[in-house]
């Protein structure tokens, strides 16, 4: 049975974060904040070895992931996986996530935004996103689950028994992992932008350090 470490790295801040916009396929560069915070945590990983790298190919997953290697000892290649991105949400994607969360929990009845998010789990958000996208192009939670696993499985292919995975993460991606191990809505400071989470991987088994 393999067993290895998973060092999940949240992409650093980009303008879209900045700005309160959907970002899943799409996106901007990270902000010199988020460029810079992306240093620090490379810093602070730096005396972590690690067997491979992984990230989207989108751009803040790959300065992300950059950045934080580049304080790595030995050289040690980024891999890049469309498989790996945040849920796509199709026509959703740029507009301002206060304004479609508002829309959601007026719609449903709930009496403030903070009610609508405290009663949704990530795949039941993500399926609101799918259902309601008028150009029909978003992930459903299912699909979108679907395709990041096989992204995972690759990774886990890919690195040696006993040894340690980098996989830069966006918020999206953790709080669905979270939820899934733990039964527990995430936190907005354990999905932070450049704050790295450990899971340990034991055969099919994923323990939250």
């Amino acid at each position: 049975m393999k067993t290895i470490t998973l060092y999940l790295a949240v992409t650093g801040t980009t303008y879209f974060d900045q700005l309160d916009r959907f970002q899943g396929w799409s996106g901007t560069p990270l902000t010199p904040a988020g460029q810079q915070a992306s240093q620090t945590l490379g810093q602070q990983l730096a005396t972590v070895k690690f067997d491979t790298a992984f990230a989207s190919d989108t751009s803040r997953g790959v300065q992300t992931g950059r950045a934080i290697l580049a304080a790595q000892a030995g050289p040690l290649k980024l891999q890049t996986k469309a498989a790996l991105r945040a849920p796509f949400y199709g026509g959703f994607e740029g507009l301002e996530r206060s304004a479609v969360w508002s829309g959601f929990a007026t719609k449903l009845g709930y009496p403030t935004v903070a009610a609508f998010e405290a009663d949704q789990t990530p795949t039941e958000i993500q399926n609101l996103i799918h259902d309601h996208d008028v150009d029909s192009l978003a992930e459903s939670g299912a699909e979108f689950w679907q395709r990041y696993q096989a992204g995972l499985a690759k990774i886990v292919a890919a690195t040696p028994d006993q040894g340690r995975a980098l996989i830069v993460v966006d918020p999206a991606v953790l709080r669905k992992l979270r939820f899934d191990l733990t039964g527990q809505l995430a936190t907005d400071e354990q999905v932070a932008a450049s704050t790295v989470t450990i899971v340990d991987k034991a055969g099919d088994k994923l323990t939250l350090r």
